[in-house]
């Protein structure tokens, strides 16, 4: 978490602990002048709802940036996998022509054993 972040969030806890603590001790002539005085309550009301709105905008900005890094990570990741599949492709398609080169060796050798065999055998 940033500092600055973490400075936003620790200042609207401290300003609802102190609004709670101000609420509980509320006795009648403090409950009177804040009757009286609307505009300090709309104060104090939209003082509390500016701090909620720039916590909730840092995490909402931090939140699209990171997506954004994993969105990259997942498209590097595809092109990864995508390399992957066509080397595997490619390495079974030299597999099949070695295969298929061994065994054309491999009957070009029975071509040529059998007549000297045939040979080996009219001469005993």
């Amino acid at each position: 978490m940033k500092p600055i972040r973490l400075f936003f969030y620790v200042l609207l806890i401290f300003y609802h602990v102190i609004l709670i603590a101000f609420a509980l001790n509320l006795n009648d002539d403090v409950a009177q002048n804040m009757a009286e005085s609307a505009g300090t309550i709309l104060i104090i009301t939209l003082v509390g709802f500016a701090l909620f709105l720039v916590v909730f905008g840092m995490a909402l900005f931090d939140r699209r940036r990171y997506q954004r890094k994993i969105d990259r990570l997942v498209a590097e990741k595809n092109e990864i996998k995508a390399q992957v599949y066509d080397m595997k492709r490619r390495e079974d398609e030299i597999d099949q022509e070695i295969k298929s080169f061994e065994s054309s060796l491999d009957e070009e050798k029975k071509s040529t054993d059998e007549p000297t065999d045939t040979d080996q055998k009219r001469l005993t």
